[in-house]
């Protein structure tokens, strides 16, 4: 809506209660809300095998652009999945509309943030044999292992491992 063609809409944060975000933002649009939950892509190890996934970037948080003069807060805040809005005080939290802009143009890159090491970082072992043993790794050798370059009696040594036998 408008006052004398200037549009009231702004961005507002909104809590939702623990992993519910997907929830809520379904809830939300389907009630006509246009509703914005950042994510990103982060590569990791679990159960020994490499896996991307996609994780949210402020869990339990989401956007919402609403009408400040003519929409019903409490409908947004009884809405399945939400918490409350975040406010200071009796104010409810604006988020900058060129904030949101940035996040949305980050997420849509949709590059993969990988937790694993990189070639040259130092790990450490944790086989029976080799428990605290320092190694410097090398590359991925598949889904669940990796090449490491081990140093051992005085000559360096390339092993291939499993990823779960590896720490940083």
């Amino acid at each position: 809506m408008s006052i004398l063609g200037v549009t009231m809409e702004s961005w507002y944060l909104l809590f939702c209660k623990s992993k519910q975000e997907l929830r809520a933002q379904t809830n939300l649009q389907n009630q006509g809300f246009e509703v914005f939950f950042p994510e990103h892509k982060i590569e990791r190890i679990v159960k020994g095998r490499r896996s991307i996934r996609t994780s949210p970037l402020f869990p339990s948080y989401l956007f919402i652009k609403l009408d400040s003069q003519n929409c019903n807060f409490s409908a947004v805040k009884n809405t399945r999945g939400v918490s409350g809005f975040v406010a200071y005080g009796h104010k409810f939290q604006i988020v900058p509309e060129q904030l949101i802009a940035q996040l949305k143009s980050m997420s849509d890159m949709s590059e993969v943030t990988s937790s694993l090491p990189k070639a040259g970082d130092v790990v450490y072992l944790n086989t029976e044999s080799f428990k605290n043993v320092q190694a410097i790794y090398q590359e991925s050798d598949g889904d669940m292992r990796s090449i490491l370059l081990v140093n051992l009696l005085n000559k360096q040594v390339t092993v291939s491992v499993d990823n779960k036998e590896i720490s940083l």
